[in-house]
């Protein structure tokens, strides 16, 4: 299979301007396609980490933290930045910014409203 960083460029677009649940299906269409587990893990990580802002969207920081958490497990285990057309995907900056957001999470407790109390607008790739 081609390189699939390319792929990858629209759902960053879409990440970028806050766009989360268009993110998570640009790159769900990208995973299904990836026959390499190691790159099939992060690009499924990169989708829960858009599906948990997606849900701090809508003022569920519960279901974000679980998404937010496993997410980051699964960039962390390839935390170099990936080359794409329009630059790298830069996944280690993010993983520190998931991290620093779930860390606000806990803080508030999380309860169902709290999550519009955190600031994710940070987060870019």
């Amino acid at each position: 299979m081609p390189d699939d960083s390319e792929r990858l460029e629209p759902g960053r677009a879409a990440f970028n301007r806050g766009e989360y649940f268009l993110a998570h299906e640009l790159w769900e269409e990208v995973w299904r396609g990836v026959d390499d587990a190691e790159r099939r893990l992060f690009v499924q990580g990169l989708i829960q980490i858009a599906a948990g802002l997606h849900q701090l969207q809508r003022h569920r920081p519960g279901p974000a933290a679980g998404l937010l958490r496993k997410g980051l497990a699964k960039i962390s285990q390839r935390r170099q930045d990936r080359e794409v057309s329009r630059g790298p995907l830069r996944t280690e900056l993010l993983g520190g910014e998931v991290a620093r957001l779930l860390l606000e999470l806990d803080a508030l407790g999380a309860p169902e409203g709290a999550g519009a109390a955190a600031d994710f607008s940070r987060l870019k790739l």
